[in-house]
């Protein structure tokens, strides 16, 4: 059954060597270009530079990461949003999700736009942007631009963000709670 977390700058090692195993074809779509490994590991070290200015999802399958989202601010307090999903798992509904839990996100953090980098001849991004009402304009020299003003959340959406948010905490705190308890058995 497909999951989607939310979590923090310590997967972010993961996140690095899911971009670097895009495909060329999958890196054009995600980055507008051939992004490289170094141009990837720059923005690796720049998000672990500046955390606070990224957000990470994955998608998860039977264990096996399958999918990832990131949102990182800008100067303006927009923050882009991006997807990017292995190969075999495109068109299975993976980037959807990503996009509508980092919306949720924005909501209930009160982000006042959010928006994508849409290349022109990708049709299944824009398609994606469309449905999750990102309003789609043309930027020339073939790429387009998806943005969206948030709303406010509802009283559901604020409650399950809580949940959610909370359920992240919890199993932090389990996981230190075992890494000190296994460093108080191997003294």
């Amino acid at each position: 059954m497909m999951k989607i977390n939310h979590t923090n700058i310590y997967k972010i090692g993961e996140y690095g060597r899911h971009l670097k195993g895009l495909t060329q074809e999958d890196k054009i779509s995600r980055f507008g270009y051939p992004a490289s490994d170094h141009s990837i590991e720059q923005l690796i070290l720049h998000m672990c530079n500046h955390p606070a200015d990224h957000e990470l999802w994955y998608a998860r399958d039977d264990g096996e990461r399958i999918g990832w989202g990131h949102m990182a601010k800008n100067d303006d307090s927009s923050w882009e949003l991006a997807v990017s999903v292995q190969h075999d798992q495109q068109r299975k509904g993976v980037g959807n999700l990503l996009i509508t839990e980092m919306l949720a996100w924005a909501k209930f953090h009160h982000i006042s736009e959010v928006y994508m980098h849409c290349i022109e001849d990708n049709r299944v991004i824009q398609h994606l942007a469309n449905k999750n009402n990102l309003k789609t304009k043309s930027r020339g020299g073939g790429e387009r631009t998806s943005s969206l003003e948030v709303p406010s959340p509802t009283l559901f959406e604020s409650s399950d963000q809580r949940y959610k948010e909370q359920a992240e905490i919890m199993n932090e705190i389990r996981k230190l709670q075992k890494r000190l308890t296994n460093l108080w058995l191997h003294i």
